[in-house]
């Protein structure tokens, strides 16, 4: 028997780093996009052993549920951890990502959302993907002792377009938005090339203090609630007005967390005419961004000429994603 379970990524994230510990209240609207995560767990003859591959690292080896250890991939390790399989049963653990690590698309999210999912579904226990989410926020948190909001999570775990509050961190309401086709025929997503250091990143952020800090996070807010009526209302040009305000918000922040590359992309984007653009993620030097044009046409030609401005730029063959994480059974 195979168990496979996908996750989408996240993108444009709108409001991001106010569903964090120390940005809220929380409030943004994601996108999930496809394919994202993908995890492939098989029964073998090796009894009682855990073998992990990670395919796009081309790493493949043994690992022991709970012994102490230097860990090679520290979260897809907490992950088997945390959520262990049965005792005395052999798996082969197979992970790989459509999307390169360090896009600041939500990628170890997803990864984690899909390895829970898969190993719940090993152990024959259903979980909601709300539990799956906050199970996968404590790990990246309390186990690794990482920063992280819990916006991509929930974004994996449950798929489409959302609007989350966070009232009380890491506690979240999603409000699913209804599913616009046109918009995402509209997207291009860049990848610049290089990964962003999201812990760096964060530990900037929050060592960053100011008298303007309370008033930039509320700006995030407000950017958020902007684009969660902009989808209601099926207003292209409002979307990437949002778009455009949460980006400059998040330079006003932070002026790191709007890279050199990025701002490059932005100046190709507003010569072309697009209508908005989103730093993904935590931002920085490396990761992506999301651009909005006012046509497919138009978003193709964006997308040709953002290549064109450096060879390093490439566009990520994504697509809005309504399902978010699947589990399926192969075999008896």
């Amino acid at each position: 028997m195979a168990i496979r379970a996908s996750a989408p990524v996240r993108i444009c994230d709108i409001g991001g780093w106010t569903d964090t510990w120390f940005g809220g209240p929380g409030r943004v609207v994601n996108l999930a996009v496809a394919p994202g995560a993908e995890v492939t767990l098989r029964h073998t003859d090796d009894a009682g052993s855990v073998l992990l591959n990670v395919v796009d690292f081309a790493d493949r080896y043994e690992v022991h549920p709970g012994a102490a250890r230097r860990a090679r991939h520290p979260l897809l390790e907490a992950c088997i951890d945390a959520l262990p399989p049965p005792e005395g049963l052999a798996v082969d653990i197979e992970v790989r990502s459509a999307v390169p690590p360090g896009c600041g698309v939500g990628t170890s999210a997803a990864v984690a959302v899909a390895v829970l999912g898969a190993l719940a579904g090993l152990r024959a226990e259903q979980w909601s993907p709300e539990r799956v989410a906050a199970q996968a926020h404590r790990v990246e948190t309390e186990v690794l002792g990482s920063e992280s909001g819990v916006q991509d999570q929930l974004s994996a775990a449950l798929g489409g377009l959302n609007y989350i509050e966070i009232d009380r961190y890491p506690l979240a309401t999603v409000h699913r938005l209804p599913a616009w086709s046109d918009l995402g025929a509209r997207l291009v997503v860049v990848s610049l090339g290089a990964a962003h250091d999201s812990a760096a990143l964060h530990r900037r952020v929050i060592e960053a203090t100011g008298p303007g800090r309370a008033d930039v996070l509320a700006r995030l807010r407000e950017a958020a609630g902007a684009a969660r009526q902009a989808v209601l209302a099926r207003d292209l040009v409002e979307f990437g007005r949002a778009m455009v305000v949460g980006t400059d918000a998040q330079r006003s922040l932070l002026p790191a967390l709007v890279g050199t590359d990025a701002e490059r992309v932005i100046e190709v984007a507003k010569a072309v005419g697009a209508l908005g653009w989103k730093v993904n993620g935590a931002g920085g030097e490396g990761g992506s961004l999301t651009l909005l044009a006012d046509s497919p046409a138009d978003a193709a030609a964006l997308g040709r000429a953002v290549a064109r401005a450096d060879s390093r730029y490439t566009v990520l063959p994504v697509a809005l994603s309504e399902q978010g994480l699947s589990v399926k059974f192969d075999g008896p």
